[in-house]
């Protein structure tokens, strides 16, 4: 999930803010902020919003991802396919998305920031704040990845 920085002390995860107990995932009648975001981390659907900020959610089936800042790229998988590699891919999904924020932060949408985070739950990532459409795609080259570029 894509959030601004200024946000991540607010974002609870998988904490019922009510009882300040973990919740199972309820997508159905999502009640946590991680029920939230799973819920909306589908094609097509993928902001959401918080605390009057849209937020990204990026959907993924792997835990390792980086940034390619010179393409603009979220890459999930531990891998960065080639030029023609992402020259060949079938970019499908597309999400409008707006930020103000130039300083954002990737985080694992599970985890409680209220408390502070590992350095594995996230990573800094900076935009010049815009309009831009994400697009995704599953590539499969020496590794197999989900990839999802912004195009302002």
């Amino acid at each position: 999930m894509l959030i601004p920085q200024s946000l991540v002390p607010f974002w609870r995860g998988t904490t019922d803010r009510a009882t300040g107990s973990y919740r199972k995932l309820n997508t159905e009648q999502p009640v946590t902020d991680y029920d939230r975001a799973c819920a909306a981390a589908w094609p097509e659907r993928s902001v959401l919003d918080f605390m009057g900020v849209p937020v990204l959610v990026l959907y993924t089936e792997f835990d390792l991802h980086t940034w390619d800042p010179d393409r603009r790229i979220v890459a999930c998988g531990g891998w960065l396919p080639s030029d023609d590699d992402f020259r060949r891919a079938t970019w499908t999904d597309r999400v409008a998305w707006q930020t103000r924020e130039t300083n954002l932060l990737l985080i694992n949408s599970a985890v409680d920031a209220e408390g502070g985070m590992r350095d594995d739950d996230y990573f800094p990532l900076h935009l010049e704040a815009g309009s831009y459409t994400i697009e995704y795609s599953y590539i499969e080259g020496e590794s197999v990845g989900c990839f999802h570029r912004f195009i302002s």
